[in-house]
């Protein structure tokens, strides 16, 4: 028997469907990983984290915390002269009296930060002041707590004291839920102590342990594992041949479900493995001997494990949880006389439950079901990470040994029934799943709709457009837009001063250009009476001060007093711009991404066109003459050509909205030219022109995309080498473009996707 084993684990991995829908599912788990770790407007990269851990290294506990509470120090000082300089930009008196009431209550604080604030020397981890702020904070938290654990360990063994203290009820106080949920507290963390806790941020072992989509893409594995150990021999009716004695078939069984053991070890290793590689690299090593309450997240943990403990018990539980499922799902198939079924019942199994653990509140009475469930249970974080005692009829039990029962139970139980009713199995084959109810076909000559249902609906590319709209919509309307103080600034001046050039317009600006005048002249005769000895050097320093916080939004003013002098010598507009370059990416470049997802998207949507009729043989049943075969391809290209503009238009129209909702963006008539970065554009088109040109050429660009897609689908008929072929050719340089390698850009269709950066 135990030849059997490895014999019916290679029997499936051999398969080049299935081998093949291991590396998807793996490439497809890389490309989460890199997707949701993407930086935002308040979330650094992953570089910051590395950068962080890099600076603590070899740090005691006590130089961490010193180290920590001074980088807490220094960007609350300079968050503070950004607030006082907000007030006193309202330019109004009661802007003006909160800021000084704000100086008088932190003196010295903005003195000591303000040049630091104008140096931009604070920004040691993330580009912007908002992203610093955020990431220091969320460090300075998780150091707190890791050097507090002592702490925190002592008031758990306190609670239990003075509950013990009490003796004026006669022990009635001891003989509730609360009082033995205490008790039983104490004990499960009395073998703990704060003697090998070494802090270390939580971001790399979080994010590589807690993704929903692995444990996702795991079980869809196991589903196609368990279909081609069961169901794909009984739809070739291979068990006919197969079944042999007693003896034989409880061999063969075991073997099978050993072999879909050792695949859910196995799976759940490589995908867990990938994901740590991939965090350690980014994020930094965390040190795996440290004790998995160093990581603050899990502080709460009564288990006296490592980091590197927790990651492989975590793996193991998953793998048995998986397979626990898969034997479940065998026996599904062994008793389905339909192939459909299992994978309807796996669907069924993991989407109940994940609706338990998101709709059941966590202090409710049916807690127990929130977290004692398939979906509760892959989330070991909780498991392993937390803890957690359930009221049962007044009597604390915990949450982890309730889960490995659960999870055993599910094991046996599945096992169990996958032996006896496979030894018992009567029913060799299996027929597909039909509708209840019949689809009338009207036959109809119209070769367009004809290949827009079988590339969209037979070819299932409508379910692929729709998940890729999805993923690029919630993208977009989650990228959060905040403007600065400099911003709100010129966004005030610009409200006024937008529209046709005026005599008041040019008065109000030379008006606020006056007053910037002035505070340079201002330094200059503090600077020329302090030479002079006429005054102090202090106070030669406040008078320079006061200057310089006058001169704080002069940058965002050179921007305004750029328009007009460009409206002086070529004529033209005043227009406030911020909303315009946001759009079409300027201060950032959120195109890369987006077309690296359209690529995809449309990769997998086309490029079935042409080669599904060549695998299944329809195109030689056709006997089409070569006009007709050219109109055929025609319409497969309409096709290709409209899916690619829809889902072009998707992102797109997302960022549009959600950047007007910061910034207003009017004078759409006026002439691009009055846009500072398009100021040397050859053709003097209105705003609402080049907006339409600038979308044209991103779609034209996916357009060839699924061109290119389907003219390999065409020359290597075949649907997997043409998905391999088009990645390689039109997603990998991208990826390279994105992984830093700038020249890889120029073999792409990029740079026609983003033509305005260039």
């Amino acid at each position: 028997m135990l030849r059997l084993i490895p014999f019916e684990l290679i029997k499936i991995w051999r398969k080049k469907s299935f081998a093949l829908s291991v590396c998807v599912l793996l490439w497809l788990h890389i490309f989460l990983l890199w997707y949701t770790s993407l930086p935002d407007g308040e979330t650094p990269e992953l570089s910051a984290y590395k950068a962080i851990q890099a600076e603590l290294s070899g740090m005691s506990e006590v130089q961490k915390g010193r180290y920590m509470e001074e980088l807490k120090e220094t960007i609350d000082g300079v968050c503070f002269v950004q607030d006082i300089l907000a007030m006193q930009g309202f330019q109004n008196e009661m802007g003006d009296a909160l800021a000084e009431q704000e100086m008088k209550n932190n003196p010295g604080v903005f003195e000591k930060y303000y040049e630091m604030y104008q140096s931009g020397g604070y920004l040691q981890f993330a580009a912007t002041l908002e992203q610093e702020k955020a990431f220091i904070d969320e460090i300075y938290e998780e150091q707190k707590k890791a050097e507090g654990y002592g702490e925190y360990l002592a008031s758990i063994q306190e609670n239990k004291e003075n509950l013990s203290g009490i003796s004026i009820f006669g022990g009635e106080e001891q003989d509730t839920y609360s009082s033995r949920n205490l008790q039983k507290s104490a004990k499960d963390y009395s073998h703990l102590s704060a003697e090998n806790i070494r802090f270390v941020p939580s971001k790399g072992i979080t994010s590589a342990m807690q993704g929903i989509w692995i444990d996702l893409l795991l079980f869809l594995n196991v589903m196609l594992f368990v279909g081609n150990l069961i169901t794909e021999e009984k739809e070739k009716k291979l068990l006919f041949i197969t079944r042999s004695t007693k003896h034989g078939i409880l061999h063969s069984i075991v073997s099978r479900l050993a072999a879909l053991l050792m695949h859910c070890i196995l799976l759940s290793s490589l995908f867990y493995a990938v994901s740590v590689i991939f965090f350690g690299y980014s994020t930094g090593w965390f040190e795996p001997g440290a004790s998995l309450q160093s990581v603050a997240p899990y502080a709460g943990s009564s288990l006296n494990i490592s980091i590197l403990g927790y990651i492989l018990l975590s793996v193991l539980t998953k793998a048995f949880l998986l397979f626990g499922l898969g034997a479940v799902l065998t026996a599904f198939c062994i008793v389905s006389g339909i192939a459909a079924l299992p994978f309807l019942a796996g669907a069924a199994i993991m989407g109940g439950s994940a609706l338990l653990y998101y709709s059941i509140p966590s202090g409710s009475m049916f807690a127990v079901f929130k977290y004692v469930n398939p979906f509760g249970l892959m989330k070991t974080e909780n498991l392993y990470g937390g803890y957690l005692n359930f009221n049962m009829f007044g009597y604390p039990v915990s949450r982890l040994e309730l889960s490995v029962l659960l999870i055993l139970f599910i094991c046996v139980m599945g096992t169990g029934a996958g032996v006896w009713l496979f030894c018992r199995m009567r029913n060799f084959e299996v027929r597909k799943l039909r509708m209840p109810f019949a689809v009338p076909f009207h036959p109809h000559t119209n070769i367009m709709r004809h290949e827009g249902y079988k590339i969209l609906v037979s070819n299932r590319a409508l379910l692929i457009l729709l998940l890729f709209a999805a993923l690029l919509a919630y993208d977009s309307l989650g990228h959060s837009y905040t403007p600065s103080v400099a911003e709100q600034y010129y966004g005030d001046i610009m409200a006024e001063l937008e529209g046709e050039f005026t005599d008041k317009k040019e008065s109000l600006l030379l008006s606020e250009k006056s007053r910037y005048e002035d505070a340079f002249q201002s330094i200059e005769r503090a600077e020329e009476m302090q030479s002079a000895g006429q005054i102090s050097k202090d106070a030669a320093d406040d008078i320079k001060m006061q200057a310089e916080m006058t001169l704080t939004f002069y940058p965002a003013f050179q921007r305004v007093e750029e328009q007009y002098e460009h409206i002086r010598a070529k004529g033209g507009s005043f227009v406030y711009d911020t909303g315009y370059l946001e759009l079409f990416g300027v201060f950032d470049d959120p195109f890369s991404v987006d077309f690296l997802i359209l690529t995809i998207g449309m990769i997998l949507t086309v490029s079935g066109a042409a080669a599904m009729e060549y695998q299944n043989g329809s195109l030689f049943l056709l006997c089409a003459t070569k006009a007709g075969k050219r109109k055929i391809f025609a319409r497969k290209l309409c096709i290709c050509a409209i899916s690619a503009a829809i889902l072009t238009f998707v992102p797109f129209v997302c960022r549009l909205y959600r950047i007007s909702t910061v910034y207003s963006m009017h004078s759409l008539g006026a002439s691009v030219r009055n846009i500072s970065r398009f100021r040397d554009f050859a053709v003097p088109l209105p705003i609402v022109m080049f907006i339409l040109l600038f979308v044209l050429s991103q779609v034209l660009s996916v357009i060839l995309v699924s061109f290119i897609t389907t003219a390999f689908s065409m020359w290597r008929k075949n649907l997997a080498q043409t998905v391999f072929f088009s990645l390689l050719f039109l997603a990998v340089p991208l990826i390279l473009y994105l992984l830093g390698f700038g020249f890889a850009k120029w073999f792409s269709l990029y740079p026609l996707y983003s033509m305005m950066m260039f």
